[in-house]
């Protein structure tokens, strides 16, 4: 049960993603849920995206400005690119 409350009186409402009293398990799935859930239709300037090195399995999410994030981490990233340079060395001789 999702619900809008603003308990503190402080004018800033906020979401309680479960009642008082419910258990850790439930609450953090609950609040990954919402999350993800918000990254995925809230923001339209935020893209998720998969596996742009060949031996990872990890899903990124690129809030960039630029939206040039291809890769979950550097490492991958960088073992991408040093695996394309080899190749490219080992063509040429």
């Amino acid at each position: 049960m999702i619900r809008v409350d603003d308990h503190d009186g402080e004018g800033s409402p906020h979401l309680h993603l479960a009642p008082n009293g419910v258990d850790a398990v439930t609450w953090l799935g609950r609040s990954c849920a919402a999350a993800l859930a918000h990254v995925v239709c809230g923001d339209l300037a935020v893209t998720i995206g998969h596996r742009h090195a060949a031996d990872c399995e990890r899903f990124y999410v690129d809030d960039s400005r630029n939206r040039t994030r291809h890769f979950c981490s550097n490492a991958c990233a960088s073992r991408t690119t040093v695996a394309a340079h080899r190749g490219r060395r080992k063509e040429t001789g």
